[in-house]
């Protein structure tokens, strides 16, 4: 029988680490010298104001930009995420552990892409589900372009020998969906992480999973 795998996302996919970011914010915001009260003023700012990614890939919501010196925040914001960052071994979506537990007995491969830098992305996995659990760990560095690039994507195909029609990328955000789409191989959009379900009907998308043991039926 062919070799099937399953690529999953991180970052609201297959954990859930939005407060973790956001309290990385809450923190280097109070480091540049802008009191918030509360982690809810932060989620209220982005929701109000957005936010926006600068040069050195730090947030800051943009309501604060022009009092932050983006700079020091930059320096602040990556020091802040090495110290709060494996906390995303602690925020494993429900179900799924034991969905992932089912894929691998039902004979599926499993690896992680995610566009978090990869010397996060490795002792996260490794400590949150075991050393050796996924057949291929894969975050981002500056020789492997983000997604929806899909080399990275083509490279775990390669490496695990899998042709495309026997590989899936299961992800919460559009990126995800259109990596799928580059590479040429089935998706899965996870409904329960942060991205919103009319964006991905607009680019296409027709296959949605709204919590993680729904993989179960959908990957029968």
């Amino acid at each position: 029988m062919d070799k099937k795998l399953l690529i999953f996302d991180l970052d609201g996919t297959l954990s859930d680490t939005q407060p973790i970011l956001y309290t990385i914010v809450l923190e280097t915001l109070r480091e540049s010298g802008i009191e918030i009260d509360t982690l809810a003023d932060v989620y209220s700012s982005f929701e109000e104001h957005g936010k926006e990614i600068i040069e050195l890939k730090a947030l800051i919501p943009a309501e604060f930009l022009p009092a932050v010196n983006r700079e020091k925040y930059s320096v602040d914001f990556w020091d802040n995420y090495a110290k709060l960052c494996m906390k995303a071994t602690e925020c494993v979506f429900d179900g799924m552990r034991e969905t992932l537990d089912e894929l691998k007995a039902r004979g599926y491969l499993l690896a992680v892409l995610s566009n978090k830098k990869n010397k996060f992305v490795q002792p996260i996995i490794a400590t949150a589900f075991g050393e050796g659990y996924f057949d291929f760990v894969c975050g981002w560095d500056e020789v492997r372009p983000k997604k929806p690039d899909p080399t990275s994507l083509l490279s775990i195909l390669e490496a695990l020998n899998i042709e495309r029609e026997n590989a899936w990328m299961i992800g919460d955000l559009p990126a995800d969906y259109s990596v799928s789409v580059n590479a040429g191989i089935n998706h899965i959009v996870a409904d329960w992480g942060y991205g919103k379900k009319k964006k991905f009907i607009a680019l296409g998308a027709t296959v949605f999973a709204k919590k993680p043991i729904d993989l179960l039926d959908i990957l029968k």
